[in-house]
């Protein structure tokens, strides 16, 4: 009987700190702003599929949130899949760098499917709403079948960081892109 009256107490003092029996909802977290939040460089050539990267690049001043950010994959044969969902407390700071390191699942949090430097290939960032926020392509993946016409020999960067795509010849995730070595590639979107 003590229980019962304990907890009779309990939901009493519960109404009466919310006297209309609202319900209680948490307050939505400040919606992040991706219009300055570009893919920054990517790794295809690894030796392994647990050293290949996507790198992103916020240029913003203020942190932007991956929870809910979808990465889809193109490939040569313009099949489409998710390879990638954003968690809670996955940001990208200001004026910084967020890598998501490997692919084919080779690590806890990487890509699920492959980056490739033999054939077409289409990586393309969503925001939570489901709008077009950044994109990276090598040859082209909606050609039926075909393999880019040049195949990927370094990393592709933007130099410098948010800035034009370029090749170059020494990856740095999660830093300031290296221009060493860049060079243009028409394969390159």
């Amino acid at each position: 009987m003590k229980k019962l009256y304990v907890f009779a107490m309990a939901v009493a003092a519960l109404v009466a700190c919310n006297p209309d029996n609202e319900v209680q909802k948490e307050k939505p977290a400040t919606k992040s702003d991706y219009s300055k939040l570009v893919i920054n460089e990517a790794c295809a050539t690894a030796a392994t599929d647990a050293e290949k990267f996507v790198e992103f690049y916020n240029g913003g001043d203020a942190a932007v949130s991956m929870e809910g950010v979808v990465i889809k994959r193109t490939d040569e044969t313009n099949a489409t899949e998710e390879v990638w969902l954003g968690i809670s407390g996955e940001t990208v700071p200001a004026k910084g760098y967020f890598v998501i390191q490997g692919t084919k699942r080779s690590l806890e949090r990487s890509l699920s499917s492959g980056l490739s430097a033999k054939k077409g290939v289409k990586l393309e960032v969503f925001d939570p709403d489901g709008k077009s926020i950044t994109s990276v392509q090598h040859g082209d993946p909606t050609a039926d079948g075909a393999p880019a016409t040049k195949l990927q020999t370094g990393v592709w960067a933007r130099i410098p960081d948010g800035g034009a795509w370029k090749n170059v010849t020494n990856p740095t995730p999660g830093k300031a892109n290296d221009a060493t070595g860049a060079q243009d590639d028409p394969e390159l979107k």
